[in-house]
């Protein structure tokens, strides 16, 4: 189904959006997070609307869509909700694998919260800012099931699923994504394990690893 209505642009520090004018738990019949497809005047884009309670709901306007916006005081509005965002490989430019991984340069992350980021970027040979833009995930936002999507992306193929086999922890594939308790125990990191070393984003390339801080890896295959 589609909603319509017309909205004008709110802005919060350097972020752009669009109030929803009227409830839409009680119109829409759905709570939590949406995944909607929008359409402001010429202008399409997915996104999940950010609540604001009790029903009350924004759209959230991307830099690259607000910048497209002619000025206007009101916008002609529409969105329909979907069931999930289009998956990032689903608009992959790549018939191919993007390369043949025979080396792997160290890409170091700048702030934390981007090993995941930078583990793509050693992979694909492009730049973490590259990375970042295609994943669409700033710091934090690169879970693992978004990490796999972008090997999809770029056609890397590799295992249907994760491997949590302690007793393989110590002879691992040749290539694999590793998934590893962070120092403090808290969290997970991500770091890439290529011809006997250890890629490790947050300080550097590692010739071993305790494999009893891995928690599991995912073998990739290079062309």
């Amino acid at each position: 189904m589609l909603y319509e209505f017309e909205g004008h642009c709110l802005q919060e520090g350097n972020r752009h959006f669009i109030k929803i004018p009227f409830n839409v738990w009680e119109v829409c019949e759905i709570k939590g997070n949406i995944p909607v497809k929008v359409a402001i005047e010429e202008i399409t884009f997915e996104c999940k609307l950010i609540p604001k309670g009790h029903g009350e709901y924004y759209i959230p306007i991307a830099k690259k869509y607000y910048q497209q916006l002619p000025i206007m005081n009101h916008y002609a509005c529409s969105f329909e909700i979907l069931k999930q965002l289009s998956r990032i490989n689903q608009h992959s430019p790549y018939n191919q694998p993007i390369r043949t991984i025979d080396t792997i340069n160290l890409v170091l992350q700048p702030d934390e919260g981007l090993c995941g980021q930078a583990c793509l970027a050693m992979l694909s040979g492009l730049p973490l800012e590259e990375i970042m833009t295609i994943m669409q995930a700033k710091k934090w936002q690169a879970s693992l099931s978004k990490v796999i999507e972008t090997l999809d992306y770029f056609r890397l193929k590799h295992a249907d699923k994760m491997s949590y086999q302690k007793d393989k922890f110590s002879q691992l594939p040749n290539l694999c994504l590793l998934n590893v308790k962070a120092d403090d125990d808290q969290l997970s990191h991500l770091l890439i394990y290529f011809n006997g070393k250890y890629y490790d984003p947050t300080s550097r390339i590692r010739a071993s690893y305790d494999p009893e801080r891995i928690i599991s890896y995912l073998e990739i295959f290079s062309p």
